[in-house]
């Protein structure tokens, strides 16, 4: 039992021996990860860009709303004060 295990040690030690060694490989994928990383980024900034923009129309859009409630609500008492 021992004898047939020695074999499959010695195989999976020069598997991983050749993954360790193998440092191109990595450099390779760490480069690939970068390079994605900062895809992500850019898309991300970009999307947050997007938000920040659209967020800033709605508050516009809302100080509007109030500015222009605030007008109608003047005007009927205006128009009580007329008429008083």
């Amino acid at each position: 039992m021992v004898a047939q295990s020695v074999p499959f040690v010695l195989i999976f030690l020069t598997i991983l021996a050749g993954i360790l060694l193998n440092n191109k490989g990595l450099s390779d994928l760490k480069a690939e990860l970068k390079a994605d990383i900062a895809e992500l980024k850019a898309e991300f900034r970009s999307e947050i860009s997007r938000i920040d923009a659209r967020l800033n129309a709605m508050q516009s859009d809302l100080k509007q709303f109030y500015v222009v409630m605030g007008k109608l609500e003047v005007r009927p008492d205006a128009i009580e004060k007329r008429a008083a």
